[in-house]
């Protein structure tokens, strides 16, 4: 599973880089206190010393910069990764699209902030707390003994407003997804709304939704500005402790001015990073929220159920049960109830009127669309229970008017992938096609586009190919030889062909009539 840590662990020269810089930066922060110290106690030497303290505080701006540089590169390159395993997943999962569009834009963004506004206070954290306590203890060890003993509470503080949180912020997050699914559904149907006159219907429905989300969002950012006022109020009281403590022990003798007044001046910078957690407390449960949703989609593997099992006999028997489908936004089913059966290892042709749904069917066994009502098993096992990428790479479909990308000829038969020539050659030959430059784009007829459709479903080699009218419009003679092609390559193959042609029904082994579903 992906994580945010197992992305640092891979990138360690950028770990290695904001290390170094917070370093640095805690030295500079060390010899600006020390330096700040010395301009005050010695008035002959603050020229000098002012010199260097400009030079401190400007080399902790620049290395502060630097550091901020990092974690924006850092940033991006986590964005990036998460959208491109986003992309990769909407073909695997069916994500609703208001999740899509929260996961996308709001999820991604909110790590965004996370690296910017927390995480800088985190690394800080990690190295300015020891660096510090360790020169405190240094100087004076009852002061280090208080800052060690007050410091722990911030963090327990945090932690269990957090754990109040998460059910608020869940609850926020529902509804922003809820919100986002309901403002794509209406600018999808804002045609209709507008012929129908029911826009200020939409409108109030999206207002309505806002509101909720709003008033979720706003329940976090209380508890928000709650947490943020309490840890303000600790570290100040864990100050005002060390001042105080200080002070007495300064007119009591106890303590040196020159190492009560460096540790006064570095016990702030002690609790910065704890106090800048409760201004960004929001980032960090938004952060955590998110990463929490993006983990459970990308990072979900298919149950072993959902692929298509090594033990499924190949080519398999495909069986429709009372499969029905109609087209969005339609109200006529194309399909009503169909079933049938197309045996393994064999030709079957299609048969059927114009618009009986072969074209449609196809789809359908293809996975390329999902039946509205029964299902599609291959020999016992539903295609539905199957993950998807593993279906599709036991099928090859070639529709009826194949795209022609913008390419060489070669990609656009083999689908930009590598394939031996001589198999390529063997089929253009095979097809009239030999002809063709294949290092070049080029217009193709119909019949051209057709058998172009035919290699790339052959060439992909896998034991279902369906065909949707692979020899419309072609002579008897070039129609002969797409079908000894196909007879060649069927051995152990389930093809399943859509046609009008007599000479691909007298060629198959098996003939199925899809009758025309009426009203």
């Amino acid at each position: 599973m992906f994580t945010i840590i197992e992305f640092l662990k891979s990138n360690k020269k950028i770990l290695v880089e904001i290390v170094l810089c917070k370093v640095v930066e805690g030295f500079f922060i060390l010899a600006g206190a020390s330096f700040l110290v010395r301009f005050i106690d010695e008035p002959s030497l603050r020229i000098t010393h002012c010199a260097f303290l400009i030079a401190f505080f400007a080399g902790r701006f620049f290395i502060s910069s630097r550091a901020d540089l990092i974690f924006a590169r850092l940033s991006i390159k986590i964005q990036t990764s998460f959208r491109k395993m986003i992309h990769e997943q909407i073909f695997n999962k069916e994500i609703p699209s208001g999740e899509l569009l929260t996961l996308i834009f709001d999820a991604v963004q909110s790590l965004d902030e996370f690296f910017m506004k927390v995480a800088p206070q985190i690394f800080s954290a990690i190295i300015f707390l020891p660096l510090f306590l360790i020169c405190a203890a240094v100087v004076d060890l009852l002061t280090a003994a208080i800052l060690l003993v007050t410091f722990p509470i911030a963090p327990l503080l945090l932690w269990l407003i957090g754990k109040a949180t998460a059910e608020k912020n869940a609850r926020a997050w529902a509804e922003l997804q809820e919100l986002n699914g309901e403002f794509r559904e209406l600018l999808a149907a804002i045609t209709t709304l507008k012929m129908f006159g029911r826009i200020d219907a939409g409108a109030k429905k999206i207002r309505e939704a806002s509101e909720k989300s709003s008033a979720a969002t706003l329940d976090v950012l209380k508890l928000a500005f709650v947490s943020s006022f309490v840890l303000e109020l600790i570290t100040t009281l864990s100050i005002a402790l060390v001042a105080v403590t200080l002070g007495l022990r300064l007119v009591a003798g106890g303590v040196e001015f020159k190492a009560a007044l460096f540790l006064l001046i570095i016990a702030p910078e002690f609790f910065l990073p704890i106090r800048k957690f409760g201004v960004a407390f929001h980032v960090i449960i938004s952060a955590r929220a998110s990463l929490d949703k993006l983990q459970k989609i990308i990072g979900k593997t298919p149950s072993p159920q959902s692929l298509v099992p090594s033990s499924l006999l190949m080519p398999p028997t495909i069986t429709l049960d009372k499969v029905s489908f109609t087209y969005p936004k339609k109200f006529s089913p194309v399909l009503r109830d169909v079933s049938l059966k197309f045996s393994a290892g064999k030709v079957t042709a299609l048969i059927g009127e114009s618009g009986a749904g072969k074209s449609t069917l196809l789809k359908l066994l293809a996975g390329l669309l999902k039946p509205t009502g029964g299902e599609i098993y291959w020999n016992e096992l539903p295609t539905s229970r199957m993950e998807k990428n593993s279906r599709l790479s036991k099928i090859s479909y070639a529709p009826q008017a194949p795209h022609l990308f913008e390419t060489t000829l070669i990609k656009n038969f083999t689908m930009f992938d590598e394939l031996a020539a001589a198999q390529l050659q063997k089929f253009l030959v095979a097809l009239n096609l030999s002809m063709l430059d294949l290092n070049s784009p080029q217009k193709l007829s119909r019949g051209q586009l057709q058998r172009l459709g035919l290699i790339r479903a052959l060439l992909k080699d896998t034991p279902i190919i369906l065909l949707d009218e692979p020899t419309a419009g072609l002579d008897e003679v070039t129609e002969q030889k797409v079908l000894a092609l196909i007879k060649e390559i069927s051995l152990r193959k389930t093809i399943i062909i859509a046609t009008h042609r007599l000479a691909v029904i007298k060629f198959a082994d098996e003939v199925i009539q899809l009758e025309t579903f009426k009203e």
